[in-house]
């Protein structure tokens, strides 16, 4: 698992039709709502890849409970003006991937050193 200090931390935020500037961030229960509604978070983003409306406005939903937990899907759907789908959609995939931890890097030698083998490099 990734280190606390792997995390990015790049805030993204939008500002939909009620002019009310949000930050999309995808917390924990973010992302349980997400498995709840779609299986698991990848469904969920798979079905934003193929444009599916109810899609946007979940993943839209999850990303903003954290500011106002009893913000509901529907109410999110009225803040969302329709000409800036496509900019709302990129905006979701970076919140997401702003969200997520760096990759761990294993070093070269770490397998070897697990498994008790000598690296052959010492």
């Amino acid at each position: 698992m990734a280190n606390v200090k792997d995390v990015k931390s790049k805030a993204v935020k939008i500002t939909l039709t009620d002019g009310v500037e949000r930050t999309i961030k995808f917390t924990l229960n973010a992302m349980a709502e997400l498995e709840d509604r779609y299986g698991s978070v990848e469904e969920a983003f798979r079905q934003l890849d193929n444009n599916s409306i109810k899609a946007v406005r979940c993943i839209l939903w999850a990303g903003l409970i954290h500011e106002d937990p009893d913000l509901t899907e529907q109410q999110v759907g009225n803040l969302i003006d329709i000409q800036y789908m496509q900019a709302l959609m990129a905006s979701l995939g970076d919140a997401f991937n702003a969200d997520m931890p760096e990759p761990e890097k294993i070093p070269e030698t770490a397998e070897l050193k697990l498994h008790g083998a000598q690296d052959p490099n010492t």
